[in-house]
């Protein structure tokens, strides 16, 4: 079993968890607000989670940084260890 690295998640509601990424799991198919470690803040729609490389797979609905989304109907990864943290709606 690989290691699940812990992620800092925010409710809607105000209330700080720790997330282990197959936690997120529960938001495939639902849009989530991705903050990156670089600063990046992201919509992202989840399509899927990979517990074994530690990824988010998703489409990007909105970005701080667009520039790097060219393909507006793309699939991106975002990898465990550049998220810093990760917030839901209600």
């Amino acid at each position: 079993m690989a290691f699940s690295r812990q992620l800092k998640a925010h409710s809607s509601k105000g209330r700080d968890v720790s997330m282990r990424i197959d936690d997120l799991k529960q938001f495939v198919d639902k849009t989530v607000t991705v903050h990156m470690n670089d600063g990046e803040i992201a919509k992202v729609k989840v399509t899927s989670v990979d517990e074994e490389s530690e990824d988010i797979i998703g489409a990007v609905e909105e970005s701080s940084r667009p520039e790097r989304y060219r393909a507006a109907c793309a699939l991106h990864t975002f990898t465990a260890a550049d998220i810093a943290s990760i917030q839901w709606p209600k």
